[in-house]
């Protein structure tokens, strides 16, 4: 159930493209099938970082089971997409990551 929400200032002119690149990266990265990530995007919001609103990008990343051990590969991974399809510096991007408990997570009218 990895779900993936960026949050950006920069304008994006094909955000589905965007989204299903994402979508494919985070499901490889995470071994999970496709069919359980969510994806979603946030863009040309207003934003500061660091007192500037040069390009930056704020990514929260929840997934069911992620452990402390993933997270620099993934960090790594997911600055990468950033610049790659943004073009946002490493510098300019926070990612929050989430692993709550499996029964804190709700689907098809149950809990995983």
């Amino acid at each position: 159930m990895p779900y993936l929400h960026i949050h950006t200032n920069c304008a994006v002119d094909d955000s589905q493209a965007l989204l299903r690149h994402c979508s494919q990266t985070l499901a490889a990265a995470l071994a999970k099938p496709e069919s359980y990530v969510m994806v979603e995007l946030s863009a040309g919001k207003p934003m500061l970082f660091a007192g500037s609103d040069a390009p930056l990008a704020f990514l929260q990343l929840t997934s069911l089971g992620l452990t402390a051990a993933e997270t620099a590969a993934l960090s790594a991974q997911l600055c990468g997409l950033m610049e790659e399809l943004l073009g946002v510096d490493s510098a300019r991007v926070y990612i929050a990551f989430d692993a709550p408990e499996r029964a804190m997570f709700g689907w098809k009218g149950g809990t995983f």
